[in-house]
């Protein structure tokens, strides 16, 4: 159940660091100034956050699931 959490985490996570970060400030860079974080601080913090939500969303629907 847990290995199950764990490997769908990884994949869901990937895409939201690249839907909600990589993306944005590579096609909206004139958006982004000063203020932000550099890219590779953003992305990691993005991925590492999204990743333990996943997967306690994912552990969670596996032991309703049982």
């Amino acid at each position: 159940m847990v290995k199950k959490a764990l490997k769908s985490a990884i994949g869901v996570s990937i895409g939201t660091t690249i839907g909600g970060v990589v993306l944005p400030r590579i096609l909206f860079s004139k958006f982004y100034n000063n203020t932000y974080p550099p890219i590779l601080e953003q992305t990691l913090l993005y991925f590492a956050i999204s990743y333990v939500v996943c997967f306690f969303v994912a552990l969670l629907i596996e032991w309703i699931k049982k």
